[in-house]
């Protein structure tokens, strides 16, 4: 049975995602996906580990100022995960044309000059933004999205009434004629409180269970 902590925003806090990736061994995780916002410093811990990375906005701002090495694997990154009824990106799975990596995503800021909140907006105040996650959602024919950006753990639900709904967990049902958003919370800079967050993803029961470690 796969088991996958999803987790973002640790913005450089080494001894947050150490005491984070102890806790979530203990409850038999068996990948983890990294969703943007990382920082340089914590990198070491996720080495050996089944670990996916998608970029956030410290990436892309970033890039130029990291070590070679560093720079050439984090520019690689991809916008998404994705796979047969769900996405996870960084703030939203609706990203201009062109910006598939953290390098191309750094070309297309230094070239077209948008605000950072166009190309990151933010899923828990952007009422526009949500809107567009769902409706990418619809036409990708996808029950979920996670990411991470908002350094609060919240899920939205739009049920089969078109009602959008705040669902409080702790575990959630991703459920047939649903579209889900899913706020994973931040390891490192939380805002919800004063302890690191995070989900546990079992896509073969199709729920999700919202983590306070």
């Amino acid at each position: 049975m796969a088991l996958i902590a999803v987790f973002a925003d640790v913005h450089n806090k080494t001894q947050a995602l150490e005491r984070a990736l102890t806790a979530l061994e203990r409850r038999g995780v068996t990948a983890y996906w990294q969703l943007g916002d990382l920082g340089a410093d914590p990198l070491p811990l996720l080495e050996g580990l089944p670990v996916q990375h998608v970029f956030g906005n410290w990436e892309v701002s970033g890039l130029p100022h990291l070590p070679a090495e560093l720079r050439k694997f984090v520019a690689a990154w991809p916008a998404h995960l994705t796979g047969p009824f769900w996405i996870a990106s960084h703030a939203t799975p609706v990203y201009p044309p062109g910006c598939s990596t953290t390098a191309s995503t750094w070309r297309y800021m230094h070239e077209h000059h948008p605000r950072w909140l166009q190309v990151f907006p933010s899923l828990l105040h952007d009422e526009r933004a949500i809107w567009a996650a769902l409706a990418e959602l619809e036409a990708r024919d996808l029950l979920v999205a996670f990411h991470g950006h908002t350094h609060v753990q919240a899920v939205q639900q739009l049920g089969p009434d078109n009602r959008l709904r705040r669902l409080s967990g702790p575990v959630i049902a991703l459920t047939p004629g649903t579209r889900t958003l899913v706020g994973v919370g931040s390891i490192g800079v939380p805002r919800d409180g004063p302890r690191p967050r995070c989900v546990l993803f079992d896509p073969e029961a199709r729920q999700i269970e919202l983590m306070t470690l």
